[in-house]
């Protein structure tokens, strides 16, 4: 009878105090989002090197360290990516490219659907199926790195087709 007693005790307790907290919280006036969303925006990155990126996108949404943009177009020097959606890692300074993703530069275009960015290393990688188009070149393959400054592309499993 004595541990009934207790346990009931123990129960108002606990729901008196649910109470009281869920009161406080009304009454309180400090809000803390969670997400926050902005539309038409545009962010620079800077990485270790002093190169710069300009980010765009038609909707951002910010989780907390992380920043998902939509309908991206990131550009740096000569270059430009396009990508239906990036999650840029805000502290790590990389970001992950989904959906038809493209990579063009002079006389160089890269088509492939997901894509990893390290701004500070100027530094695309990916490994899921690639195209890429040099020149009157086309090359297909799987996996891919591409190194910005100085322009290097590294294709895995790469087919080859040339045209004069």
């Amino acid at each position: 009878m004595r541990t009934f007693g207790l346990h009931l005790i123990f129960v108002i307790l606990s729901i008196t105090s649910l109470a009281y907290i869920d009161s406080l919280k009304e009454e309180s006036n400090v809000f803390s989002p969670e997400r926050s969303v902005a539309t038409d925006v545009s962010i620079k990155v800077v990485s270790e090197k002093g190169e710069e990126w300009l980010v765009e996108g038609t909707e951002l949404i910010s989780l907390g360290r992380e920043v998902r943009l939509r309908r991206v177009l990131m550009r740096s020097g000569a270059y430009t990516v396009v990508a239906r959606e990036v999650l840029i890692d805000r502290r790590k300074k990389t970001a992950r490219l989904k959906g038809d993703v493209q990579i063009r530069g002079d006389a160089l275009f890269v088509k492939t659907d997901s894509a990893h960015v390290d701004f500070n290393r100027d530094l695309i990688t990916g490994e899921g199926g690639v195209s890429l188009w040099r020149g009157t070149n086309y090359f297909e393959g799987k996996g891919f790195e591409v190194r910005l400054r100085p322009l290097r592309v590294i294709i895995g499993g790469v087919r080859a087709k040339h045209e004069i």
